[in-house]
């Protein structure tokens, strides 16, 4: 698959991570483990339907496709991708208010809203109940992966000053760019 997705028009970029998850969201991820490819993409038509003909019968892929786009600042490379919900919804203007606090952050590099879905051939034992809800950021930090983690933990709490409260999904310490 990940050399599929190396020759894909749809794939912008191709990145091997290591994942970290928040306590609260393990229950939705039941086989999550510790390294993931992370593929930004263009086309969620086009690229579920290379994932069917490619993905193995034990794996479970986690898509989470950009509904609107906040911003996005001119950047060398993404080093951490943190991945939050809310329990707002996507017309709500609170929400979209919180592009103006991210913004002024130096290392968000991008900021899109947009939601989840699963691809395993497992049943899942719950229902992600935010799924609609899912805030990307995208950080290109200069130091180690725990500081941009701290960054991006900082920035939660600045977006929860203004009464917009963000949970953690799942974290991603990009290794390597791949295409």
């Amino acid at each position: 698959m990940i050399e599929y997705w190396k020759n894909s028009d749809v794939v912008k970029d191709l990145y091997f991570a290591t994942a970290t998850f928040a306590f609260e969201s393990k229950p939705y991820f039941p086989n999550n483990s510790n390294h993931y490819i992370l593929v930004k993409y263009a086309g969620l038509d086009k690229i579920v339907e290379g994932i069917s003909k490619y993905q193995r019968s034990n794996s479970s892929l986690f898509l989470f496709s950009n509904e609107t786009e906040l911003f996005e600042k001119y950047h060398e490379k993404v080093s951490y991708v943190s991945i939050y919900y809310t329990r707002y919804d996507q017309d709500n203007h609170e929400l979209r208010d919180i592009a103006g606090i991210l913004a002024r952050r130096d290392m968000v590099v991008s900021a899109k809203l947009g939601n989840l879905k699963f691809m395993n051939n497992k049943k899942l034992p719950f229902i992600f109940p935010h799924a609609d809800n899912i805030i990307i950021l995208e950080v290109e930090g200069k130091k180690s992966h725990q500081s941009d983690q701290n960054y991006c933990e900082k920035t939660r709490k600045d977006v929860a000053r203004k009464g917009i409260p963000l949970t953690n999904l799942v974290s991603f310490s990009i290794l390597e760019k791949l295409r």
